[in-house]
């Protein structure tokens, strides 16, 4: 009776593991995701909408330079300091 019932215990995981996982969009969006580029309804919201895209961009593009350089200053200093020990000569 146990034996029979681990039986299809592992068979029914054996299926769950076997059985492809959902699969996400092909395109690779969200459905979760708002789409940016919705018609405006007039000029002027195109002009706002436009002027926060390129604040957006712009902060972005700072973001991303603050971030290189601080990755660099980083960088630097591990590869500029020394060695805790130093390493042992061999004898012969």
């Amino acid at each position: 009776m146990i034996l029979g019932i681990a039986i299809v215990v592992v068979l029914v995981l054996v299926a769950i593991a076997i059985l492809p996982t959902k699969k996400r969009d092909r395109d690779g969006t969200h459905t979760n995701f708002v789409q940016p580029f919705v018609r405006p309804t007039n000029f002027r919201q195109q002009q706002l909408s436009e002027e926060a895209e390129a604040i957006a961009d712009e902060y972005q593009r700072r973001a991303d330079e603050a971030w290189r350089d601080e990755l660099g200053e980083k960088a630097t200093a591990l590869f500029q300091c020394k060695p805790a020990t130093k390493p042992r000569s061999r004898k012969s």
